[in-house]
């Protein structure tokens, strides 16, 4: 069995590549189940916390689609307990749109799936796989706020921006530079499809976005099904 190294987990480095402005850090899928049961650790802690003051998490909202893993994953973890002062959790989703591709926000989220449970009067954990500029975790707060929820809590793997842990709870891992695309299991082949055209438009023959995309973790069986469809050949 493959050890991991949480230590270096906590603030990753990502993989230059030549002629990319951004790093890549691509997250093997152990590493992305472990991370996810450490954060439930966290909301169990932060559960038994406010076991007498009304303040424990009672509805999940999972953003999709970066949120879906993380959230499918916590789902396990924490949708219930043995613990009777630990209350039950409901999960629902909210679809929001903040990225046009790698490296590319848009300048206003926007909801491309209505909420699906019903929030008012509940604490609500939101789920994202990463806090980036922050400005999804403000807008999804807004709108959960405005539909009745008391208060909001935020649950994700990564941060980039930890000034939003001086806006509101945030429940998190790992601390990544701003210059860094996070690569998580659900967006391998999303980045490899839109990275490597962008190699070539760069100069980069095949074979040198074979090595990128080695350099950077990729294994064998995506790189022969995608990097030729990817490249254009």
């Amino acid at each position: 069995m493959t050890t991991i190294n949480m230590d270096y987990w906590r603030q990753p480095q990502g993989v230059p590549i030549p002629g990319d402005e951004l790093k890549f850090l691509y997250i093997p899928d152990d590493v992305e189940a472990y991370m996810t049961a450490e954060l439930a650790w966290q909301v169990y802690d932060y559960q038994k916390a406010h076991a007498e003051d009304g303040r424990q998490i009672t509805k999940a909202v999972m953003v999709t689609m970066g949120g879906l893993l993380p959230g499918v994953l916590l789902h396990d973890h924490i949708a219930w307990s043995a613990k009777p002062y630990i209350p039950p959790i409901e999960f629902g989703t909210l679809g929001v749109q903040c990225y046009a591709g790698p490296g590319k926000p848009l300048d206003q989220p926007r909801v491309i799936q209505p909420l699906t449970i019903n929030v008012t009067g509940h604490v609500v954990a939101v789920v994202e796989d990463l806090v980036d500029l922050g400005g999804t975790a403000r807008f999804v707060r807004q709108l959960l706020l405005s539909q009745g929820a008391r208060e909001v809590v935020l649950i994700a793997p990564f941060m980039k921006n930890t000034r939003m842990a001086e806006e509101m709870q945030v429940i998190f891992f790992s601390v990544v530079p701003k210059d860094t695309w996070i690569i998580t299991p659900r967006e391998r082949v999303e980045t490899l499809l839109k990275r490597v055209p962008y190699w070539r438009q760069q100069g980069a023959a095949l074979a040198d976005c074979e090595a990128n995309l080695r350099r950077i973790g990729y294994p064998d069986y995506l790189i022969r099904r995608y990097l030729e469809v990817a490249y254009g050949g």
